[in-house]
């Protein structure tokens, strides 16, 4: 039997009182299960606990590097809750991951199994139990016991294990593939529905009221209380211009959309070597020339880009495609919507960062700007937010594209829990080989 406590601290393990029971032949044998896969592993995980397990006493380890020195394909089929959430993000950069729901009977005890090759399979089962602690308090340790261990090469076994898997991972990924599309026909429909029929009203609305204009002039020259025709043409002029902003506005929401079903519908990725800060500086020129061509308030752009260490710039590379620029892009333009003051400071720093052996590339956004609320920051990239100025749908785009290109991107504060002080978007992007 293998147990081990969650609430034991280094001094407890080092102690000959330490309650832990390893089976040193359980651990040697599927340690070497998982370092002897050559081209696949399938892993199926019955809760969060199972999962707790295998990062606690580093099996997860064990697989990602296999991932990283052979490049292994891992599928993971494991519940998706509140314990566990934490753990699969960090694990989703290395494998394929789908959610499931099981319904399991009521025991502590929960089996796992691991598919190498398709060819053997190694299953185990953990056993979850509680112990109150002897000052009565509410809070529990947790024990896991591993029992009932085993491995396999018999076909029959090993192909209905495959059969299982397999089934269960295609009836998720359908089910999630109608998920996704049924969010996607409702997003569109929003879109359409809401904000373009928003700034169609609001130029319908304008144009009515100068026609109005315009024919009570021609009916009503004689009317004393006709407005003067000065007072006209400058009303006249004000709601033109309302109409036009309202124009651009839902013009530039055809464009965002027709970006995003891009990202939709391109199925076959043609990812090409990209240089990370030439697609920041063509972003900053795109920007800088927006202003240039149409800054009603005259604001303006210091823009720095900062390397950390002694790379040449043109040594940070990563595997994307043209629309690399774009994620500036809408960043920048968000620094400028979110700032008031006439200059807009935005900060680009650039350095390499790993997770275990694989290196990326970390790039954070800073800017002086007005800040995002905490509350308001778990909802930021979400496709249609309403909260956002405008269609809301430009920092939906900035997600897509970093997913895209297998990279994870977040919003923090500028100045540590002051929200006020600016906002800090960070990305990492896989660096590229040279």
């Amino acid at each position: 039997m293998y147990e081990y406590n969650e609430h034991i601290d280094k001094d407890t393990k080092n102690s000959n009182d330490n309650p832990l029971k390893i089976d040193k032949n359980f651990l040697d044998e599927l340690s070497k299960f998982i370092q002897s896969v050559e081209s696949e592993i399938d892993i199926m995980l019955p809760g969060s606990a199972s999962l707790q397990f295998l990062w606690y006493y580093k099996i997860i380890d064990y697989i990602i590097s296999q991932k990283l020195a052979k490049n292994i394909i891992i599928r993971l089929l494991c519940p998706l809750d509140e314990n566990s959430a934490r753990l699969t993000k960090q694990l989703v950069p290395f494998i394929g991951y789908r959610s499931i729901n099981l319904s399991l009977p009521n025991t502590p005890s929960n089996s796992l199994f691991f598919i190498r090759d398709n060819q053997d399979i190694f299953s185990f089962s953990i056993e979850r139990q509680q112990q109150q602690q002897h000052d009565n308090n509410k809070d529990s340790d947790t024990i896991f016991s591993v029992n009932n261990w085993s491995y396999s090469n018999d076909i029959s076994i090993v192909r209905n294990a495959i059969y299982c898997f397999d089934l269960i991972w295609e009836e998720k990924e359908n089910h999630d593939k109608t998920i996704k599309e049924k969010r996607h026909s409702e997003l569109l429909l929003d879109l359409i529905s809401h904000d373009i029929g928003n700034y169609h009203q609001a130029i319908q609305g304008s144009l009515d009221i100068i026609t109005s204009l315009i024919k009570r002039k021609n009916n009503n020259d004689s009317n004393p209380n006709a407005l003067s025709q000065n007072n006209d043409y400058e009303r006249i002029f004000l709601l033109l211009k309302t109409a036009k902003k309202a124009l651009n506005k839902s013009q530039s929401l055809v464009d965002n959309i027709r970006r995003l079903e891009r990202l939709y519908t391109q199925k076959d990725l043609k990812l090409t070597l990209k240089n990370l800060p030439d697609a920041i500086n063509n972003a900053y020129t795109t920007v800088g020339q927006t202003l240039y061509d149409n800054n009603p308030q005259g604001k303006r752009i210091r823009f720095s880009i900062n390397v950390v260490g002694s790379y040449c710039t043109s040594d940070i590379n990563v595997i994307a495609e043209d629309l690399l620029e774009e994620i500036f892009v809408n960043l920048f333009s968000n620094s400028v919507k979110y700032t008031e003051s006439s200059e807009v400071k935005i900060d680009i720093l650039i350095r390499e960062y790993f997770i275990g052996e694989v290196k990326y590339w970390m790039i954070t956004v800073s800017d002086y700007g007005k800040g995002i609320p905490d509350l308001m920051k778990k909802d930021l990239f979400e496709r249609f937010y309403r909260q956002a100025k405008g269609s809301g749908l430009g920092l939906s785009i900035v997600r897509t594209l970093v997913e895209r290109y297998r990279g994870k991107v977040w919003v923090g504060d500028r100045v540590y829990e002051d929200y006020s002080k600016g906002t800090t978007f960070g990305m990492i992007f896989p660096a590229a080989e040279q």
